[in-house]
């Protein structure tokens, strides 16, 4: 017979069981922690959302509120992260790149340019990205808002801030997950803002898009009133 036998003869439990108690209210701690943040970020990123909802409908001083509401609530959970990190990943980095999103579409129609990272508060290296990368969309919506109004030196500059943002991203090795899935849909927004730019360059010249593709655009001609018949009666 080989190996060490226990003693038997021993009195001590198997188990800590104090031990195992005190991970086990850990764990309650935890949940009500986790719950707690997932709660309070739900209302924080229906913030974030409105302010993006604010900024497209021009009432700037509203989504300025609505940014300023967000990032104190964000503020209010960050000892909670800081104290357990695991639970930034989630509800809490969403709202950030919500947040990120909001703030940076703010800064685009104030400034004309994209925020820096250091510009956008407490938002790590991949919510601020994605926050970027989210923008482009509402920058897309935007750039055809202001094709309706003709406004194509605007749109001009959406354009070429999508443009210089598909260049900066490619020199990123990104792995994959939402940072690769939202960088791929970069160059259709690209593409659309271009056929935006081209609708309009047709039509001040004057030609309406063909309606099928392989169709060949046509000059609008200008409608001119039937000559009168003269009454033979």
């Amino acid at each position: 017979q080989t190996g060490i036998e226990p003693n038997m003869s021993s009195m001590a439990p198997l188990l800590d069981e104090a031990n195992f108690a005190a991970l086990n209210e850990e764990y309650k701690q935890y949940d009500e922690q986790r719950e707690k943040v997932i709660k309070r970020s739900r209302d924080l990123q229906k913030l974030a959302k409105q302010a993006v909802y604010s900024l497209h409908r021009g009432d700037m001083a509203k989504a300025r509120t609505q940014l300023e509401q967000c990032e104190a609530g964000a503020r209010e959970l960050l000892p909670l992260i800081q104290a357990a990190p695991t639970l930034r990943p989630g509800s809490y980095s969403s709202v950030l790149e919500e947040y990120a999103e909001a703030l940076i579409f703010e800064g685009f129609l104030v400034k004309g340019r994209l925020l820096a990272s250091t510009e956008v508060p407490l938002c790590d290296r991949d919510e601020y990205l994605g926050g970027v990368l989210d923008f482009t969309g509402e920058l897309n919506r935007y750039a055809i808002a202001e094709a309706t109004k003709r406004n194509a030196d605007k749109v001009q500059l959406c354009r070429n801030l999508v443009d210089a943002l598909l260049g900066a991203f490619l020199q990123m090795d990104l792995r994959n997950g939402s940072l690769r899935k939202k960088f791929d849909g970069l160059k259709y927004t690209l593409k659309r803002m271009e056929g935006t730019l081209y609708e309009l360059s047709l039509a001040g010249a004057g030609v309406r898009a063909a309606a099928e593709p392989g169709q060949t655009a046509v000059m609008e001609e200008p409608t001119t009133a039937a000559p009168m018949q003269e009454d033979t009666a």
